[in-house]
């Protein structure tokens, strides 16, 4: 099956296993906007598909009524019987249209839909306790769906898929062995360098055919059309380069990576510019006091919003009582592999009590919240410095990113990075220098901006450029310090009953870390206590920065990627 050239492409289809519908981090984030983006620019039909999961849903009312049917229901031929799959429909605008595969017996990761998640109900549609074996399952027939959805709603010829990491991979091998679809080319995008390995005993409820490779990626990369994409230049490079995908992560793949393209096409911005124009069009001229006043009308926002919010869930208390220095907001997802949550936490016993606050709004991942009670303990230790909000906040979200001084991005990789979501309320960002982070923040010259910070930065920014917040990475260890640190920290070998941070704070690797965090987050806490005006010029270099991540040039460079098919 040969792809026609670009200019005989007629349907864009986004295939992901994460969507507004079932989202969980950065992919439904992407896949919240690139594709309706997509048909606005390119023109053409787009059409998002992802898996019904009715559980999470539910949970959404105003999602759920979005839903209807469109009259079809397909039969899907898996592991030696057929299951009946209903395809549901949302149209978001024109051009775009998402379709959800619904049926009974697959896509049931659980979600309780009142109050915080637990660890039987993680409404996370990776995650069906008690049943590992699951999300390997439900992404195979996932994959053997797509096309017989695809044949029944008629697209069955130009098409370029767009598949979204392992677990849409096999889309790409169902796709060309089907007879009825005549022209498709597929793509794949890694959003993080995970894998899965993929036995025969569990491929062979798609096919009988025995294709190389122990892994999803090693078996499908051979399958896909073009190169192989990234959401941003840096991890695009990472995946060959840092020893935590080298070594780690992603050793089986190096040998398919270096005879492969990689493209790194970094995301848009995922907020707009939300600060009044007035300020910052004074501060073009040289005038920050407009910028300090708002930042301090929103602190006292936060403040109030924190004393008033009182869940029975939370942990920990803050004390603003004659306290003016900096407040520090860490959020997102829990992953014990990736976010960072024990790092900060290690960081923070460096800081002098009442130095700063720092407020956790961690959502439990994989291992609920049990997994965070180093945070509780942290919490417990620290008095009126710490507050922990171990769920997904029903309010006060909004006030607590634009009341922060800094947002804290301690990840041990990440692949694009949320630093832009701070800079769109005009908060500054203290993150570890990795993957699109380091494109996302310029550094303030302190002490934490070392001669590796500094290398890494002026590959993206000049010299010239105004800093947007703090990077800080550790120094360079032996090599096989760094791998034996890296393989320690992703096998999460404190599992079931450890303490993760306890665990890691034996390894050389995340005590380097650490002090290097700690330094950064001092350097922050110096220069807003006694730099102001500096304070404000990287509040507005903030708002700058995120003209550099337009959608429109991401899909830009998408387009290139599928004229080259």
């Amino acid at each position: 099956m040969n792809p026609p050239p670009m200019t005989h492409w007629s349907t864009l289809i986004f295939a992901t296993f994460e969507s507004e519908f079932a989202p969980l981090g950065g992919l439904a984030a992407v896949m919240r906007v690139l594709p309706k983006r997509m048909a606005q620019l390119m023109g053409t039909e787009c059409l998002t598909i992802a898996p019904f999961f009715r559980k999470i849903t539910r949970c959404k009312p105003a999602l759920l009524r979005q839903l209807s049917s469109t009259g079809h229901r397909i039969s899907v031929p898996f592991g030696g019987q057929v299951y009946s799959v209903e395809l549901l429909q949302a149209h978001s605008q024109a051009k775009h249209r998402t379709i959800l595969l619904k049926t009974a017996q697959y896509f049931n990761a659980p979600c309780n839909c009142q109050g915080p998640p637990r660890l039987r109900t993680p409404c996370n549609p990776y995650v069906t306790p008690g049943h590992p074996e699951q999300l390997l399952r439900d992404a195979l027939f996932f994959c053997q769906a797509v096309p017989h959805a695809l044949v029944a709603l008629g697209y069955t010829s130009h098409l370029i898929v767009n598949l979204q990491d392992w677990e849409t991979a096999c889309v790409a091998f169902t796709l060309k062995r089907d007879p009825r679809i005549t022209h498709a080319a597929c793509v794949l995008t890694l959003h993080n360098s995970y894998d899965h390995d993929l036995p025969f005993r569990e491929w062979r409820q798609i096919s009988s055919q025995r294709i190389p490779g122990k892994t999803v990626l090693t078996k499908m990369l051979p399958f896909l059309d073009g190169p192989l994409c990234t959401v941003s230049e840096q991890f695009a490079r990472e995946l060959r380069q840092d020893p935590l995908h080298t070594k780690v992560y992603a050793p089986h793949l190096q040998t398919a990576l270096a005879t492969r393209p990689i493209r790194g096409i970094d995301n848009g911005a995922f907020a707009e510019p939300n600060f009044p124009l007035q300020a910052r069009r004074a501060a073009m001229q040289g005038h920050y006091t407009s910028i300090l006043t708002q930042k301090r009308r929103r602190r006292a926002r936060l403040i109030h919003l924190l004393e008033e919010y009182q869940p029975s869930e939370a942990w920990g208390s803050l004390d603003f009582s004659q306290f003016d220095g900096p407040i520090f907001l860490m959020f997102g997802r829990d992953d014990p592999r990736q976010k960072g949550y024990d790092l900060a936490a290690a960081a923070i016993e460096h800081i002098p009590a009442g130095e700063a606050k720092f407020v956790f709004t961690p959502i439990p991942g994989e291992e609920g919240s049990r997994g965070l009670q180093f945070l509780k303990r942290l919490a417990g230790r620290r008095p009126g410095d710490v507050k922990v909000f171990p769920f997904r906040m029903e309010r006060g979200y909004a006030e607590l990113q634009a009341g922060a001084s800094f947002l804290l991005m301690c990840s041990f990789y990440e692949p694009f990075g949320g630093a832009t979501e701070g800079y769109a309320v005009g908060t500054p960002v203290v993150a570890r220098a990795t993957g699109g982070l380091i494109q996302q923040v310029v550094p303030y010259p302190s002490a934490c901006c070392t001669p590796t910070v500094r290398r890494l930065s002026r590959q993206f920014h000049k010299p010239s450029a105004h800093p947007t917040g703090f990077l800080f990475r550790e120094p360079a260890l032996p090599s096989a310090s760094v791998i034996k640190g890296w393989r320690a920290i992703i096998r999460c070998r404190y599992r079931p009953h450890g303490d993760r941070l306890r665990d890691r704070l034996e390894l050389p690797l995340f005590q380097v870390m650490a002090q290097e965090a700690a330094r950064a987050i001092q350097d922050a806490i110096a220069l807003y206590r006694s730099a102001p005006i500096e304070y404000a010029r990287m509040v507005v270099a903030g708002f700058h920065l995120l003209s550099r991540f337009s959608w429109d040039r991401t899909v830009s460079q998408y387009r290139a990627v599928y004229r080259s098919l």
